[in-house]
């Protein structure tokens, strides 16, 4: 069983209420271990980063807004994890899933899942060109060069929550981005079918307001075009374990 450092969080939460981005960035050192390994078992390897960036993300700004947790920070920590990974697989429809893969509870390194064999190097270059210079250096670090979010955090002269957001937001672009190169492929045969097609990567990737989202799933019923688009867009985004890949489409890495 893993236990965080024996360390009282008194003292650092309310620091971090207080606006304290240093308190905020040791909580992130203290937990982040623990953490990952549950949003391992939860969402599996691929998707445990995002799922921890995201949820440290919206407890970065309840501590701005003078809320959060006064003690407890792991137990908060983790209901957190546990609670957003549910509204995600409840939003994508999807059931909880269980984890089938003993080697996430052992310190082994997992297997690397390899290159789908229609992934497109042309098309993760075109996605990656899109995304903020930001965005791509620190892909580039992380991905590629494989640096630790603290030596990130260094480099970059940022604290590691602030990188950990900032990956999770460079990932979940490029992925999306990706999505969107790929549909671009076909013609829109309508103004709607244009509409609909300039946003189902974003739609694929959960990233859409109610109504919009609601409008592609009415769209969806009634064109076959579109939905046929959306159905090889679900394959790829059911198997993207290929950031490291498309993160390195760049001929050198981007200018600090």
């Amino acid at each position: 069983m893993l236990h965080p450092a024996p360390l009282d969080d008194a003292d650092l939460l309310t620091r971090a209420r207080s606006g304290d981005d240093s308190a905020v960035a040791a909580l992130y050192e203290i937990y982040r271990g623990p953490a990952l390994r549950l949003a391992q078992v939860l969402a599996g390897p691929d998707e445990a980063a995002d799922l921890l960036s995201d949820v440290f993300v919206r407890i970065v700004a309840r501590f701005r807004a003078g809320a959060g947790p006064s003690s407890n920070f792991r137990g908060y920590l983790f209901t957190a994890i546990r609670n957003r990974h549910r509204d995600l697989r409840r939003r994508s429809g999807h059931e909880d899933p269980v984890s089938h893969q003993p080697w996430l509870l052992e310190d082994i390194t997992p297997p690397v899942d390899e290159i789908p064999e229609d992934f497109c190097e042309d098309h993760a270059a075109a996605a990656l060109a899109t995304l903020p210079d930001a965005w791509r250096r620190v892909l580039w670090l992380i991905e590629v060069e494989e640096l630790h979010v603290r030596e990130v955090a260094d480099r970059l002269g940022l604290n590691p929550a602030a990188v950990a957001s900032l990956a999770y937001r460079a990932r979940e672009g490029l992925r999306t981005a990706y999505l969107e190169q790929l549909v671009r492929c076909v013609a829109a045969t309508s103004s709607e079918c244009g509409w609909v097609r300039e946003r189902l990567g974003r739609y694929v990737r959960a990233g859409l307001s109610t109504r919009a989202a609601c409008r592609i799933a009415s769209h969806l019923e009634a064109c076959v075009v579109c939905a046929r688009s959306c159905t090889d867009l679900q394959r790829v985004n059911s198997r993207f374990h290929f950031c490291r890949r498309m993160a390195s489409q760049s001929a050198q890495a981007p200018a600090s």
